[in-house]
């Protein structure tokens, strides 16, 4: 199981949602203490508007999107979006700043974000915070778009209707109704799809993609994260091939990284690239390079290798996973997944003049454009022999899937049990930290006896491989004997006399102790090691 320092956050992230309390408790929006707060400041305000500015349009205010859907399923959001009906966030944001002055509140600036058609920004909105809560503000739109752009060529004011239907979700396309303080439903079928915790666009599916591909990718984020079931017609139109093409052609690198990566580190990732795979887009968002060599495997290999992953540490206190391998960091985890969604990859080797090397770094940097120490990290993983351990275990679990998937537990436990009996022999051992420790000879001095190596080469052009070790050996006895030993050189006087190795001082590789016989074979009288210097040594 997860040390105690990661325990919360582990389960946290794996906690499942229940359906059935979901639909028992209804769908109701009940606000904090603070959140009643805020609502009473900001109706209160545009009471003040309607009475002191006659000339402005009427304002109505509405909490958009996430906060009213996690609110419905009974988790708090700190994502406050407030929609606006009749003028820009950042005209609004001016009269909260004059309001909470003219109370006598804490006012702080008005964070002014310019519109950015590149990206996806064609109206101004704003931010700030209100009694220490960060608030975004921005206006209800309307979009349209062209043929060979996610982003909306062009964007106007909208009405609640419009706005909703312009969303990726229905669950998505909700409102909180600030002034009557009621849900708004305007698809009809938001509240709907989250009792039956189904995954549904407010348009038809294959037209919502064309516009914007990069909706599929949310559909299934949003499907792992809640584990609800995708609308058939979406699966209909995610397979069509114009659609695949829309994702590659229109939708950065950037953003299909950072939807990967949001669906890594959410409560289902095994589901993700179980959709990924079956919605046959895998190598559509995993784009291998353009030039490999080798062949790339079966995208279900990413799935198989998931689910037994997430077995493993979910049932860890079950199947008795070792505690060194079970305890593992949310970065571990993250790590370890993103290792198995990359596994088709495996055998695909990018041609390079210099050298030939795996394609993991190229999909991590390139496909992804997540960070390059991603990328490094899988490559390698070795320097984290847990992860490794845990990597080459649900390989060899995979030909077991069926049974894992079954419930038949006998074999897998049995493969299991030999990792678990190999990582306490690294513990007897106190091997678990070996790869810290540092060389005993550092590189300056394995340079100045290759120099020196070089220099007896120029002045003996026929000498023997032999004699130059010999040479070298006599050259630089008594500064190996400090190095490895600690020891004197001046107290080893006599060929009779052994080098005495202080307390601690550790012999355990082969290659030391022959270094070791050599050095005592310079100096006491070439004689070979006894079961006293072994055990000394060793």
């Amino acid at each position: 199981m997860p040390s105690d320092s990661n325990k919360s956050l582990f389960y946290s992230r794996y906690q499942p949602y229940d359906r059935r309390k979901r639909t028992e408790r209804g769908m109701n929006v009940t606000l904090t203490t603070e959140e009643s707060e805020l609502c009473n400041f900001l109706t209160l305000l545009t009471q003040y508007m309607k009475e002191n500015c006659p000339e402005l349009p009427l304002v109505e205010l509405r909490i958009a999107g996430g906060w009213v859907r996690d609110k419905l399923l009974g988790y708090e959001c700190n994502d406050l979006d407030i929609a606006i009906n009749s003028m820009t966030g950042c005209e609004f944001g001016e009269h909260v700043y004059n309001f909470l002055r003219l109370k006598g509140y804490a006012a702080e600036n008005i964070h002014k974000i310019e519109s950015n058609p590149q990206k996806s920004k064609h109206l101004e909105t704003a931010t700030t915070k209100i009694f220490g809560r960060e608030v975004d503000f921005v206006n209800l739109r309307s979009e349209e778009y062209v043929e060979d752009s996610r982003i909306p060529s062009k964007v106007t004011f909208g009405t609640p209707e419009q706005d909703a239907y312009r969303r990726d979700l229905t669950i998505n396309a909700l409102f909180y109704n600030i002034h009557t303080r009621q849900v708004e439903d305007p698809t009809k079928k938001g509240i709907t799809d989250l009792k039956e915790g189904l995954i549904r666009t407010p348009l038809e599916p294959y037209e919502t993609f064309k516009d914007d591909p990069l909706r599929v990718l949310r559909c299934i984020r949003f499907a792992s994260r809640f584990d609800f079931s995708i609308d058939e017609t979406i699966l209909i139109a995610v397979k069509d091939e114009q659609i695949k093409k829309a994702i590659s052609a229109k939708v950065s690198r950037e953003r299909i990284g950072i939807e990967v990566d949001k669906m890594i580190k959410g409560p289902h990732p095994a589901l993700s690239i179980k959709l990924i795979h079956e919605l046959g887009i895998y190598y559509v968002i995993f784009a291998p390079p353009q030039d490999y060599h080798g062949t790339l495997d079966d995208p279900k290999t990413a799935a198989c290798l998931a689910k037994i992953l997430e077995w493993l540490l979910l049932t860890s206190n079950e199947n008795h996973l070792h505690v060194n391998l079970s305890s593992r960091t949310p970065e571990d985890i993250r790590t370890l997944y993103l290792a198995s969604f990359l596994a088709p990859h495996k055998n695909i080797e990018i041609l390079s003049k210099k050298k030939n090397y795996t394609s993991f770094h190229h999909v991590v940097k390139e496909s992804l454009k997540l960070k390059s120490l991603d990328g490094l990290l899988i490559r390698d993983i070795g320097t984290q022999w847990q992860n490794a351990f845990i990597l080459a275990l649900i390989c060899e679990l995979l030909p077991k899937y069926p049974d894992v998937e079954s419930g038949i537990l006998k074999e897998p436990y049995n493969i299991i049990d030999k990792y678990n009996e190999l990582v306490d022999f690294i513990i007897e051992l106190n091997l678990q930290n070996c790869f810290n420790d540092k060389p005993i000879i550092n590189g300056v001095i394995i340079g100045e006896i290759q120099k020196s190596v070089i220099e007896w080469q120029l002045e003996n052009p026929g000498g023997s491989k032999r004699q130059c070790e010999d040479s070298n050996v006599d050259k630089y006895k008594n500064e190996i004997l400090t190095w490895y030993t600690g020891l004197n050189p001046d107290s080893l006087s006599g060929n009779s006399r052994k080098p005495e190795i202080p307390p601690g001082c550790r012999h355990e590789d082969k290659i030391q102790c022959e270094i070791y016989q050599t050095i005592l074979n310079q100096c006491n009288g070439k004689r070979q090691l006894d079961q006293d210097d072994f055990m000394k040594i060793t």
